[in-house]
């Protein structure tokens, strides 16, 4: 080959190339547009009772309330500062905070990507990428006010930041790792379980190179920061909100599903995380250590916990899926080896079977989600459930100039027509229920205190509730479960 022709190769090449490295950075920009443009997350009512009480809360929040001394609360509070922040500022809506957590989805993609193409390449990373797009669940969790995801994604970013400090050994990215991580930890306690894991990587990684120091500056900054959190936004008297709801739920919240239930679905994830796991043992790329560590780490947590919810098992299956991407992008080398049938030949049919059969399993029920239209131009709520949900919305935002105060068990409906509910009663959730924690007397009591103009219900049927309330209030409208009920002295419709 001469000098021109070797020139013309290259300049042929170039852009093939260029997609290749730039696909895992490309792909998290495309996740994003596609949801925003034609996922349909502004038609849904609510998805999951847990939306409306973290926007209860954050809108008390910007009201001016205080954070778990007024507004209850058993979950950290990073992501109510950071809604109440929108709110103050923007006047955030449900669908505004939506576009909160499909941000932090997609920086989740970013950091699976960025991991992966570091420790493996491109083709790895964006195996990775899709794999974690198609997890179940995971769609309609990247658009849902919940806390789960966004604590995913920070650990992902720590991850990220620690995966750039075994490249570089800049510590810099040990103090960004911790820092990521405690926001991770206010964000949602589970991802703790990272802590110990990640501690270990460093140890070990490091032993030859004075590992403990850069063990005591990762800890030293994880403990800083985590002090500096409790201070300022939980609270030492506080800290006991956080756990005493979750630990008496194990005995009272009586779940069927365990966290392996939950993830039957992903069972061809796992078979190529497997694969993924032997082929890092096989190449001793070590820092992929972290993922079997985090996997088998939360899984264990999982099991030892009660009750668990389905968007819980994101916790294992985002890092399997990131280990299947190192199946997945492996194959080409494996079979470009020679001979052709080697000993790895079969990891690499085991891969490919693996992963056509989670295609064909995923593809079917993520894809038709999105619609074919912008789903930016749809506003309707287009299911018979919650078209009944506009007529309780309508009804209530009629009555709002008068209103100062909403008692209800779904606090969605109120945040869709800017009001409030007490604070005490800011977040119903079925553990609080459950462990009496949250009884009917108590909100009985609530509604003799605030004198509501308003009272809606739907979550239990609250007898006591309903015969409390035929005194001083009249039913204004019921669908099913719900009642929405108007004080006496209000008139009209």
């Amino acid at each position: 080959m001469d000098g021109t022709t070797h020139l013309k190769h290259n300049v042929a090449s170039q852009p093939r190339w260029a997609l290749g490295k730039n696909l895992p950075l490309l792909l998290p920009l495309v996740f994003f547009a596609a949801m925003f443009l034609f996922y349909p997350f502004r038609a849904i009512f609510e998805y999951n009772y847990d939306e409306g009480g973290e926007l209860m809360k954050s809108l008390l929040l910007a009201r001016g309330y205080s954070l778990y001394s007024e507004i209850w609360s058993d979950q950290p509070p990073l992501l109510t500062y950071l809604l109440a922040g929108g709110i103050r500022a923007f006047n955030f809506s449900v669908d505004d905070g939506r576009i909160l957590i499909i941000l932090f989805s997609t920086a989740l993609l970013a950091g699976a990507a960025h991991i992966l193409r570091i420790g493996w390449g491109a083709w790895h990373a964006a195996a990775g990428v899709l794999l974690i797009f198609l997890l179940p669940f995971y769609v309609p969790l990247s658009a849902a006010v919940m806390r789960g995801l966004p604590a995913i994604a920070l650990a992902v970013l720590s991850l990220s930041s620690l995966t750039v400090w075994h490249t570089t050994r800049k510590r810099l990215f040990l103090v960004f790792s911790a820092l990521i991580l405690c926001l991770s930890v206010f964000t949602k306690l589970f991802t703790l379980i990272l802590v110990p894991v990640y501690a270990l990587g460093i140890l070990v990684d490091g032993w030859a190179r004075a590992g403990w120091r850069s063990l005591l500056i990762w800890s030293l900054s994880f403990a800083v920061f985590c002090l500096a959190a409790i201070s300022l936004l939980v609270g030492l008297d506080n800290l006991d909100m956080l756990m005493i709801t979750h630990l008496e739920a194990r005995e009272m919240l009586k779940i069927n599903m365990t966290i392996s239930g939950w993830l039957v679905e992903s069972w061809p994830v796992f078979i190529l995380a497997g694969v993924g796991g032997l082929l890092m043992l096989l190449k001793r790329r070590w820092t992929s250590l972290y993922l079997i560590a985090w996997v088998c780490g939360a899984y264990l947590l999982l099991t030892l916990h009660s009750p668990v919810f389905f968007h819980q098992q994101l916790l294992v299956t985002v890092p399997a899926a990131m280990l299947a991407g190192i199946a997945l992008g492996e194959v080409p080398a494996i079979i470009r080896l020679r001979p052709i049938f080697n000993s790895r030949t079969l990891l690499a049919v085991l891969a490919l079977a693996s992963f056509s059969v989670y295609l064909a399993l995923r593809l079917p029920s993520t894809l038709p989600e999105f619609y074919h239209l912008p789903s930016i131009q749809e506003k309707a709520i287009n299911s018979p459930w919650q078209q009944q949900a506009q007529v309780f919305l309508i009804k209530m935002a009629n009555r709002a100039p008068e209103t100062h105060w909403v008692v209800t068990d779904i606090p969605m409906y109120a945040f869709r027509v800017g009001l409030i509910n007490p604070p005490y009663i800011s977040f119903v959730t079925a553990k609080r229920l459950s462990t009496l924690e949250l009884t009917e007397e108590k909100i009985i009591a609530l509604i003799q205190e605030y004198q509501p103009e308003q009272v809606l219900i739907g979550r239990r049927e609250f007898p006591k509730i309903k015969q409390y309330l035929e005194t001083d209030y009249r039913l204004l409208y019921n669908r099913g479960k719900r009642y929405l009920y108007l004080r006496r002295d209000l008139k009209g419709q």
